[in-house]
């Protein structure tokens, strides 16, 4: 089918600048059987008449030049471009202060050629209402590269042309068909505000389409029309508009409310960031548990995020979850894997779309036999950071039936016997274990560990693998959507607190931590504990009633200092049963000054012995709950006063990294994975409408009310002539709504306003 002609009517009232600037796009981009008619409607700025002139002299057969012999204002004007484009010619309506962009008036006619119940299309814009981008209803910033932009909205169109409740007058293509039907922009809108809304309004009522053309950008400054006249037009074509479509104001305010683009604009906004962000791009890769390895991960992005750009997958079984950050806006995908496709197309699709060069394991629990079977022949550099010893045990607690520490054994015969007494992993067959993730190391780029002990443990099981050894950053803390800020009084007796600090299971000392506050009150020891955290038993905020024990339940670790304080917290004491790798509350608690105790396996002890801040827990005080009370009530008892001063003196000056620290030695192994195994993925990418179903985008449509066919509109749809005289008004009713306003405040005023029609009183609220 060959395409229709389109007229592109642009009314011209002064600001040469602007028009000169639009003017040059639409030649610059427009191709097709087009023509463009500029109509200066009385414009008082003489170098309005020069341009003019300057055109005419240039003899382009694409440019129409028309003048009114006196102002009519938008609306006429635009009736009057009407009557004058051709009579099978699609017209499009056209600021003087907007820039089209490649491609613009193809891909309009492409979403026009697409259905034929579509009436009127808008682009998306910088600055058109329920049409903007990046925020929704606002005027944003032109972008900085224009070029990238409408690339990103190309490659992330499927393209869905979605409907809209009304189209933006900016740049507004109406079909001939349309304009046949219905008419023209009514004239009772005089010099413009509302027309577009009414005319896209009779176009619904009469069985036409209002929608988006979400792969066409056309900028557009906005705000220098009508100059003083503004906000008396707004506000009397606004009731105008409600009285002629009483559901009007619902049916926008539903949809600004549902946001159904929104999903349209990050896909694209998050496409951009490829062109216009960091060169490289990492995929982190984690379980669903949170923690501390999510802490660490979200930290070393947020300290890195200048240099790469990052995203967060958090794989769970079928359904991955990926976050983009978009300038500090969090775009969130839920990806789910086809039936009969393979781990490989799955996460080479989403690497692909992504355009991720590297990819670095945190946790592959979540989907350990999919991540096995992909990453090796993906064709992306990977590598992996020990933040537990998964890949050796799959306990990752080392904790025998027994509930003890085995020391991190490697004979696979006494292993077996281990594994068989724990029903949720006697099914595993460790030799294989250990082989397929000797697999997955052998042909990583790079491996991290957080500490010495975990690096060394790791190799006692790989022994070809030594990871560099990399401390995580110390940061602020992090707020959580849980985080209880009320703080429980402690009786003011004197009485040294010890505190135990996180997520208390059994594999960190629960049952432990219980049997220690038991005997403590049994025994009357001048003793009480706190845990700034919350046991597996219950996350509730409680205290016992002769608070011995206080649960102050989940915490905001930006606070944890703020805490430590509250609750006159002398000593931090660590009752885990099985190792750590690392452990964030041990930095949070040296950075606000106090000592530890520990037991003494794992980085805990490495770390307490290194820097003096604390004691180590000796092997019998460490298995023995009654020696370790023991300890623990001697280290806060006043003539251990000296000692006690030297230890919270080493916790305060511990040397930490920084979080500037990490991400710089991170960054470094990351740029030499880079160039020694360069992606080399071939992988189709995931189409943008799976992106977009993954954002969970819906196309929206017009409730019922305005879906009914012509027949059933017959007056809504009534065609109104180009040059039709406006209709009469409802005076009666719009003076009461303004008398309600103005005096509002008063007796009649309310009574006034009590019998007025709520959406016209809404509509005049809003300019007032």
């Amino acid at each position: 089918m060959t395409p229709p002609p389109i007229d592109i009517i642009v009314p011209v009232y002064n600001a040469p600048l602007d028009l000169a600037a639009c003017v040059d796009s639409v030649l610059e981009h427009s191709g097709g059987d087009f023509r463009l008619l500029l109509i200066d409607d009385a414009s008082p700025d003489p170098d309005i008449s020069a341009y003019f002139g300057a055109l005419r002299a240039r003899r382009l057969e694409q440019i129409v030049l028309l003048r009114n012999p006196s102002n009519l204002g938008f609306t006429l004007t635009a009736n009057r471009g009407i009557v004058e484009a051709r009579k099978v010619a699609d017209i499009v309506l056209l600021n003087s202060d907007t820039v089209v962009t490649r491609g613009w008036l193809d891909k309009l006619a492409r979403c026009a050629a697409s259905d034929a119940r579509i009436g009127t299309i808008t682009p998306f814009s910088n600055n058109a209402e329920i049409c903007s981008l990046p925020r929704f209803c606002v005027n944003n910033p032109w972008p900085r590269d224009t070029e990238a932009m409408v690339s990103a909205l190309e490659r992330a169109a499927v393209p869905t042309y979605p409907d809209l409740p009304t189209g933006v007058g900016f740049c507004l293509y109406v079909r001939r068909t349309l304009l046949d039907a219905i008419g023209a922009f009514d004239p009772a809108f005089d010099l413009g505000y509302g027309e577009e809304n009414d005319l896209c309004l009779r176009a619904a009522a009469a069985g036409y389409r209002n929608v988006l053309c979400e792969d066409v950008l056309v900028l557009h400054r906005g705000g220098s029309s009508f100059g003083d006249k503004r906000a008396a037009l707004s506000e009397r074509n606004m009731v105008l508009l409600v009285e002629r479509h009483p559901d009007y104001l619902d049916l926008v305010h539903e949809y600004i409310a549902a946001d159904p683009l929104r999903p349209l604009r990050e896909l694209a906004l998050s496409l951009h960031r490829i062109r216009g962000g960091p060169r490289h791009a990492i995929l982190h890769l984690l379980h669903g548990h949170g923690g501390g390895t999510e802490y660490h991960v979200r930290a070393l992005i947020a300290a890195s995020s200048e240099a790469f750009r990052h995203y967060l997958l958090i794989a769970v079984g079928d359904n991955w979850r990926l976050e983009d950050y978009v300038s500090g806006e969090l775009v969130a995908y839920d990806f789910q894997r086809a039936a009969g496709e393979s781990w490989s197309e799955f996460l080479g699709g989403i690497a692909s779309r992504f355009e991720i060069d590297l990819i670095h394991l945190h946790s592959i629990s979540g989907c350990r036999q999919g991540l096995q079977s992909s990453l090796v022949g993906l064709g992306i550099p990977y590598g992996y950071t020990v933040h537990d010893l998964n890949f050796a045990c799959p306990t990752i607690t080392f904790l025998g039936a027994e509930g003890r520490y085995c020391g991190a054994i490697t004979d696979t015969g006494r292993c077996r016997v281990c594994l068989a007494a724990h029903a949720e992993f006697a099914h595993i067959d460790i030799e294989a274990w250990r082989e397929a993730h000797r697999g997955l190391l052998d042909h990583a780029a790079f491996t991290i560990a957080p500490s010495r002990w975990a690096a060394q443990t790791l190799s006692k099981y790989f022994p070809h693998h030594s990871p560099a050894i990399i401390e995580h950053g110390s940061a602020s803390g992090a707020a959580r959507e849980d985080a209880v800020y009320t703080r429980i009084a402690l009786p003011d007796d004197g009485i040294p607190t010890v505190a135990v600090i996180g997520a208390i299971g059994a594999d960190k000392g629960a049952r432990r931590l219980e049997r220690l506050v038991a005997m403590t009150r049994e025994r009357r020891l001048r003793l009480r504990w706190v845990l700034i955290g919350y046991l597996d038993r219950g996350r509730e905020q409680s205290q016992s009633v002769d608070a011995v024990f206080t649960q102050h339940g989940p915490f905001d670790s930006r606070e944890i200092g703020a805490l430590l304080d509250h609750y006159r917290v002398r000593l931090v004491a660590y009752p885990s049963v099985c190792p750590e790798t690392f452990s964030f509350t041990l930095s949070e608690a040296w950075a606000a000054g106090r000592p530890v105790v520990v037991p003494p396996i794992g980085a805990l002890a490495e770390r307490v012995r290194a820097s003096g801040g604390g004691w180590v827990l000796s092997e019998s005080e460490w298995l023995d709950d009654e020696r370790m009370l023991a300890r623990i009530g001697a280290l806060v008892a006043p003539e251990h006063a000296a000692a006690y001063a030297a230890a919270a003196k080493h916790a305060a000056t511990a040397p930490q990294s920084t979080l500037e620290a990490m991400a710089e030695a991170t960054m470094a192994i990351w740029h030499d994975a880079l160039v020694r195994a360069p992606r080399r993925a071939t992988v189709a990418p995931v189409s943008p409408a799976r992106c977009l179903d993954a954002l969970h985008y819906k196309a929206w449509s017009p409730s019922t009310s305005w879906a009914r066919q012509p027949e059933q509109h017959s007056s809504a749809a009534q065609a109104i002539p180009a040059s039709a005289t406006p209709p009469k008004r409802n005076a009666a009713l719009v003076s009461m709504v303004r008398a309600s306003l103005s005096i509002r405040h008063t007796f009649a005023g309310r009574l006034l306003y009590r019998l007025a029609p709520r959406r016209l009183i809404d509509a005049l609220r809003q300019q007032l």
